[in-house]
């Protein structure tokens, strides 16, 4: 009866420990570099490029009409006709909007989309890892 308790006392342990995250989800006090181009490794045949702002608004385009912006381009108004002078064929999908800030986690206002400081150089969005360009 015993060791029966002594097994189960272990496993309980074994099981905790392996549910338990040891890396770290954000370092406290990182902030991105705003106003730099984040761009994701190729996914597919496309790449993910990501903006943030210092006043709070977000640019995001998936193309495979490029592997290099740089922050103007991204931010035109005109961005589908820049892409189009680069390379005639492929697909492009532009967005941009505002993003706020809750609890020291930043998250896009219109669906709360997470976007997660790994370091001054690494973002996640989207289920994407970007590194600063």
């Amino acid at each position: 009866m015993k060791t029966l308790l002594i097994t189960l006392k272990v496993f309980a342990f074994i099981l905790l420990f392996t549910n338990t995250s040891l890396y770290a989800e954000v370092i406290s006090g990182t902030v991105p570099a705003y106003d730099k181009v984040y761009r994701s490794d190729r996914v597919g045949d496309a790449y993910h490029f990501l903006i943030l702002t210092k006043n709070g608004r977000y640019y995001h385009l998936y193309t495979n009409r490029t592997d290099k912006l740089t922050k103007s381009e991204l931010k035109s108004p005109n961005l589908l006709k820049i892409l189009k002078k680069k390379q005639s064929w492929g697909k492009s999908f532009p967005k941009k909007g505002n993003y706020t800030v809750d609890s020291g986690k930043i998250y896009t206002k219109l669906l709360w989309d997470r976007i997660k400081i790994i370091s001054k150089t690494k973002i996640t969005y989207l289920n994407k890892t970007f590194k600063l360009q």
